[in-house]
């Protein structure tokens, strides 16, 4: 079989553009690009992941870590930012939720028959939450991968209050402070290139930083939303540094906050970082996430992916 990506633009709200990608592998014997349903090691169809990117990366980096999916037979659809790669646009957070819905409801368009499944990690949860509540729920099921379900600007601060004094006690300029701030980004965010004009694929030329800031410290993008009805599978690493500025321990404070917004959330820690960069930890989670996939759907009735 062979991996073979659709690639478009959907334009909804004015002149804005959003850059997707369609992935999928095609038949055994099929020599044409994009013939036949993706079919799974046991030749039956396994749906479609529907995967919002992180913040600073592109649809790309999305297809490369979930390319595991494809090979047991799921489709993978995903899509830029504004700013990011070729959408249209500046961005800032807010954006995050318009480009997310707008794109959710295209693929639900164009899914057919095929169940359609959310998946997303760090920030892009809240995105794909606010998506499937907005759209009524149509997500047959949502994993979750080390998800930030809330920002929470005085935490953040406090986080890096705490790395300074740890790192830079009695010495307090404004050189010292943004040396340290890079430091902290670096640590939060290993392997992601970053400095004042960019942080991996986003641009400050392409970035509201004034929106982003409005953004961070005025809005709640999940504040009253609930999904009550979509099955959700919860991992997070013990040791993510993203997730420890909000909890400490990263455990029983950070399930009990992700449940007010998930409350059929089925969660599983596992060993590692927030990249699960161990071996391991990767193997377990992608079993973990098959095995959840593959259960009994919620309901025995059909999801409509019909326009609410």
């Amino acid at each position: 079989m062979g991996l073979v990506t659709e690639t478009g633009w959907l334009q909804k709200t004015g002149k804005h553009r959003i850059h997707w990608v369609h992935a999928k592998r095609t038949p055994a014997g099929s020599n044409k690009p994009g013939h036949g349903n993706t079919v799974s090691d046991e030749g039956k169809s396994g749906g479609i992941l529907f995967a919002p990117p992180l913040i600073g990366a592109g649809f790309s980096n999305e297809i490369g870590n979930l390319r595991g999916f494809l090979r047991k037979g799921y489709e993978l659809f995903s899509f830029n930012y504004a700013g990011h790669g070729k959408s249209s646009g500046r961005f800032r957070l807010r954006t995050t939720l318009r480009d997310t819905a707008h794109a959710l409801e295209f693929l639900l368009e164009r899914a057919g028959e095929k169940p359609v499944y959310g998946i997303a990690s760090c920030y892009s949860a809240i995105p794909l939450i606010h998506a499937a509540h907005s759209r009524g729920e149509p997500l047959e099921k949502i994993v979750l991968v080390n998800a930030v379900s809330r920002i929470l600007p005085r935490a953040t601060i406090a986080s890096f209050a705490s790395y300074y004094r740890s790192r830079f006690a009695g010495r307090l300029c404004l050189d010292t402070m943004t040396g340290a701030a890079r430091r902290y980004v670096a640590d939060l965010f290993p392997g992601i290139a970053f400095d004042r004009h960019f942080f991996g694929a986003l641009s400050r030329s392409r970035t509201d930083v004034a929106g982003i800031l409005r953004d961070a410290l005025f809005s709640d993008p999940l504040g009253g939303v609930i999904l009550h009805r979509t099955p959700v599978l919860g991992l997070y690493a013990k040791q993510d540094r993203v997730l420890q500025i909000y909890d400490t321990s990263v455990g029983e404070h950070y399930e009990r906050q992700l449940l007010e917004t998930c409350p059929r959330t089925t969660f599983y820690p596992l060993p590692g970082d927030h990249f699960l960069s161990c071996t391991a930890s990767r193997s377990t989670a992608q079993k973990k996430i098959l095995d959840f996939l593959a259960r009994r759907p919620r309901s025995a009735a059909p999801i409509s992916h019909a326009t609410a």
